[in-house]
């Protein structure tokens, strides 16, 4: 860096560089795949050319370089000179790396060590070697003279639409002259013809071929031109014309703000500073955390209200009881707009991936397609970030273990190419992420084997495994398929660490998988993070908040319903026919632990909240005894990690309306600690599922019970 510049604009410069690399990534896969558009190129030009001039306007001359040598490359593209390979976009996207490493060590305040002479003289090794376009009816053959180009430019003054006509004329025809000069004349019936090819001249002399191109300027838009047009029927293609297109020069910034808003065919569109603001995520969040203080407090006041409303009846405590409510109504409309705030497409997660897929897959000699479906699909900021490396972890694992390569899908008879489909969507109150391959699937039988080879239980209870809880073992540490070790998976480490993360984020994972068709992983999580609806129940002295994602169902169980097997209570849920571990919230808490004289532990009739971490057929649910079934209500989340060392089970804290401290549950966490603590006591798992399959040695005893 040349010279200094101020915290404020570096900051300023970093935020504005983030977003121009990700449109850069985003739109470089698309011209892969796409196809370079006049308009398209244009808008990745355009890009790239504000990134170089903002890193020269604060003095970072590396990514000056690098950049000018990224639009050399595409310029060249703009101007048909060369076209688009596999190569050049190789060069782009490590050019486009460079740039990221340049941009990072300007926010570290770190040099970065790039050889960014290295890349520039790699990009113009590309950029002249590159093959020439075969050309068909080039824009230059276009005889745009001064006054034409002159008239084209008055167009974009004035907003006007312009535009490249191409007509296919019957080469067998004798009459072409003729259809070309009436084609002209209908032309000019709702348009200026600024220059054609033939000319009026050549048609005159009959000098035509099997085409006729030609730019109009018209007065309306872009979308009425087709039914302008309409009654032409020899008339093949109308595309819209920028101020790149015929290298036509903007020359004020009149013309060029014109030209610009023209451009939206390919994407490009002016955007409105007075219609955004930039603020810090720090300030959102520090934002979000006042609005959750004042739900405590309208809460709160909401419930003292009430007290008073119902031991005295005069005006003032009507006049309190009003207020409460506007305050009530108030405090809900910012929070929801303060929700809206932090809410983000997921478009900006999954816009990261196409990259890691088209790289990922060449390493390791696949074709595969990414499809990506519900980018517009809102989610929290924080689940955002906090979800991008279990997804990751899932793509690696697919593109490595669940597609085959070539060779193996076509002896299995599928197309070379195979399809990971990424989709997104909104259902009761929680995003849902699903990641589908074609691929070969999870082998049932070779994950029992694996697990009885690695220790983690007999043959004997592998064999009892049907096909779902075997493929559920994949998440198990330390479990891999993998015949070897390879850069991208094959470790042990992976499958669990998703899980993990997910249910830290109060979500839930699913697998499910057709051998030889391939595999589903699904994730569902809340919207947010800062707050969810949860159901707050009471054991002992303590009030406990439940999310109600993991409620299956609550009830107040019956003698007859409760059964000891090996020395542990179990409950038999009638409405599924399951059995399912029984134990009070507060002995789970404690680690099993039983602390005399409190609570009303020898209820017969005791409330039961049902909860299960997933729908998968081997997470069957759970029976937690409490005291009493408070309500349900929006939870504001604190984190108490600091305070009680991350204690098992608790998830955080929220206050209630009187004021108390109720404890935030970590569902997933106490279903394992009682499953555990049931297979110590009873020498194998306690849980029959739907099927009425077991893994351990008390199988026997519990279909007894269930039937």
């Amino acid at each position: 860096m040349s010279f200094e510049v101020s915290p404020d604009d570096l900051k300023v410069f970093l935020q504005e560089a983030e977003q121009l690399l990700e449109s850069l990534d985003d739109q470089i896969l698309r011209l892969e795949q796409e196809g370079a558009s006049p308009a398209f190129v244009q808008e990745i030009f355009r890009v790239a050319h504000t990134l170089k001039g903002s890193s020269a306007m604060l003095g970072y001359e590396r990514m000056t370089a690098l950049t000018h040598a990224m639009e050399d490359i595409l310029d060249r593209v703009r101007k048909g000179t060369i076209v688009i390979t596999e190569e050049i976009i190789d060069a782009l996207l490590l050019s486009l790396d460079g740039l990221k490493v340049l941009k990072d060590g300007l926010a570290t305040g770190a040099e970065a060590h790039l050889d960014v002479d290295g890349l520039v003289a790699m990009l113009r090794r590309t950029a002249e070697t590159g093959p020439a376009p075969v050309q068909e009816a080039p824009a230059d053959d276009l005889d745009l003279d001064e006054a034409a180009v002159e008239r084209v430019r008055e167009g974009f003054r004035a907003g006007r639409a312009v535009l490249r006509v191409h007509a296919t004329l019957d080469p067998a025809s004798e009459w072409r002259a003729v259809r070309c000069f009436q084609l002209l004349n209908e032309m000019e019936r709702v348009a200026e013809v600024v220059a054609s090819v033939p000319t009026p001249a050549e048609v005159e002399r009959e000098a035509v071929g099997d085409a006729l191109e030609a730019i109009v300027v018209l007065d309306v838009d872009a979308g009425d031109v087709e039914s302008l047009l309409a009654p032409l029927r020899t008339i093949e293609d109308v595309r819209e014309v920028t101020a790149a297109a015929f290298d036509l020069r903007a020359t004020d910034e009149t013309t060029a703000a014109a030209a610009a808003a023209i451009e939206g065919v390919g994407g490009a569109r002016v955007d409105s500073l007075q219609s955004t603001v930039r603020v810090d995520v720090e300030q959102i969040d520090a934002l979000m955390n006042m609005v959750g203080e004042l739900v405590i407090d309208r809460t709160r006041v909401s419930e003292l209200s009430r007290i008073l409303s119902a031991q005295y009846d005069d005006d003032h405590v009507r006049s309190l009881a009003e207020t409460a409510a506007h305050v009530e109504k108030i405090v809900d409309e910012l929070h929801e707009r303060m929700m809206q705030v932090r809410m983000l497409p997921v478009g900006m997660l999954f816009s990261k991936f196409p990259r890691l897929v088209r790289d990922l897959s060449r390493s390791l000699g696949k074709s595969v397609r990414l499809d990506l479906e519900g980018e517009d699909t809102e989610i929290d900021r924080s689940v955002i970030e906090r979800i991008k490396d279990p997804l990751v972890h899932l793509i690696r694992n697919a593109l490595d273990h669940g597609i085959e390569t070539p060779e193996g899908r076509m002896v299995a008879g599928k197309p070379e190419q195979s399809i990971l489909r990424l989709t997104a969507h909104h259902e009761q109150g929680q995003i849902v992420m699903a990641l589908a391959d074609d691929g070969g699937g999870v082998d049932a039988d070779r994950v029992r084997a694996k697990a009885v080879e690695r220790g983690l239980m007999t043959a004997e209870m592998a064999g009892r495994l049907s096909h779902a809880e075997a493929v559920d073992l994949i998440f198990e540490p330390g479990l891999t398929t993998a015949a070897t070790t390879t850069e991208v998976s094959g470790r042990g480490v992976g499958m669990d660490i998703v899980r993990r993360d997910i249910e830290a984020l109060g979500g839930r994972i699913e697998v499910e998988t057709v051998p030889g068709e391939g595999t589903t992983f699904r994730l569902r999580l809340p919207l947010t993070l800062a707050t969810f609806q949860g159901l707050l129940v009471a054991c002992g002295p303590t009030t406990y908040a439940v999310p109600l994602t993991y409620v299956q169902e609550t009830l107040r169980a019956a003698p007859d319903q409760i059964h000891t097997v090996n020395g542990r209570a179990v409950l038999h849920l009638r409405t599924t026919d399951t059995v399912m571990p029984l134990a009070r919230l507060d002995e789970v808490l404690r680690l099993g632990s039983r602390p005399a004289g409190r609570g009303r532990r020898g209820d017969a009739h005791p409330y039961v909240v049902v909860v299960r971490a997933s729908e998968s057929e081997t997470d069957t649910p759970v029976a937690l005894a409490v005291d009493r079934l408070i309500h349900h209500q929006d939870i504001v989340v604190k984190s108490l990690s600091g305070f009680l060392g991350g204690t098992r089970g608790i998830a955080g804290a929220s206050i209630l309306g009187d004021g108390q401290v109720a404890l935030i549950l970590d569902v997933p966490a106490l279903i394992k600690a009682s499953r555990n603590a049931s297979a110590s006591t009873s020498g194998g798992a306690l849980v029959t599922g739907p099927e009425g399959a077991s893994a351990g040695a008390d199988a026997l005893a519990f279909e007894r019970i269930a039937s």
